[in-house]
């Protein structure tokens, strides 16, 4: 298996970047601690917030009722606030996400997108049979229903569209060729 040679072209747009990005989003390790972070410090936050509004508006009209309802409002708005803004997060990020890839590479020739020919070895990846990213930068290979990522340290990724394959087996052979020669390329390293 260590001189096999695996061969892939692939016409890369705008929206292979998105979905990396996406993709990144909803599994890097720095996600999700930001989204535990929003779980169990944040929301509870809120609760209080939203809480100690409502428990403030019901006790607070025997004593004074303008400072009753700004406190009370206040706190509802921040405790309600706060809850729409955990809700739509990840929305809100996603919509950021294909804004920035659509204006960074929707406009003039870059080097994603376009045409890219892979040619994957014992070496490691050749993209466009230049640049090369050695299989010691590779953390893994992973499959999603659109793409095959060949993740490259963080951040970072070989991203190749399934509509480059010709049909399922093709992606499932791609991935078998490509796990069995980085597997080998670890026992060398």
């Amino acid at each position: 298996m260590q001189n096999k040679t695996i061969n892939v072209q692939s016409e890369l747009t705008v929206e292979d970047a998105i979905a990396w990005n996406n993709y990144y989003l909803e599994n890097s390790a720095q996600w999700k601690k930001n989204w535990q972070l929003m779980h169990f410090l944040f929301m509870p936050v809120m609760i209080i917030c939203f809480g100690s509004g409502i428990f403030y508006l019901n006790l607070g009209f025997s004593r004074n009722i303008l400072s009753t309802v700004v406190g009370g409002g206040l706190a509802i708005l921040i405790g309600g606030g706060g809850f729409l803004y955990f809700l739509y997060y990840p929305k809100m990020l996603k919509r950021r996400i294909r804004k920035s890839a659509q204006l960074i590479y929707g406009r003039g020739p870059n080097s994603f997108v376009g045409l890219h020919k892979y040619t994957v070895s014992s070496e490691g990846i050749h993209d466009n049979e230049d640049a090369l990213v050695k299989w010691i930068a590779v953390e893994n290979i992973v499959k999603t229903p659109t793409h095959v990522f060949i993740l490259v340290h963080e951040k970072k990724a070989i991203i190749i569209p399934r509509k480059s394959f010709p049909d399922e087996a093709a992606v499932n052979r791609f991935m078998q060729d490509a796990n069995n020669i980085f597997k080998a390329s670890q026992k060398t390293v």
